[in-house]
């Protein structure tokens, strides 16, 4: 079943390219994720803020759609490879798709985001 899942979701990543976006970084899914991440994510933050924040940008920046498929694949990607696959971290990238809902710009995102994965100290 869980290859099926995963056939599934990398069979849709090509569609979701088509989406449009204001500011959209790149053409194809993998490319505007990393862009995203790249440019708009604060280096050096603790696991959950960097998970919910990324799955915020890449939402804002490219699609929800996109946004949650980025995050289950990279999952996907912990859970056979070297990575430690959580859902705590699913639970955040969840959080992070709230944020880019309700948030006006960038910070607001960021600001949400500490809140909701309970980090009150530095960024």
């Amino acid at each position: 079943m869980a290859a099926r899942t995963m056939v599934a979701i990398l069979a849709a990543l090509p569609l979701c390219a088509c989406v449009t976006v204001a500011e959209r970084p790149a053409r194809s899914t993998v490319g505007c994720a990393q862009s995203v991440v790249r440019s708009r994510v604060p280096a050096g933050l603790a696991d959950k803020p960097t998970h919910c924040i990324a799955a915020a940008m890449i939402a804002r920046y490219c699609s929800r759609t996109e946004a949650t498929l980025v995050s289950i694949g990279k999952e996907a990607q912990d859970l056979f490879g070297a990575g430690d696959a959580e859902w705590a971290d699913l639970r955040a990238d969840r959080a992070g798709l709230r944020c880019a809902a309700e948030a006006g710009d960038d910070g607001a995102v960021v600001e949400c985001c500490r809140a909701e994965t309970g980090n009150t100290g530095r960024l």
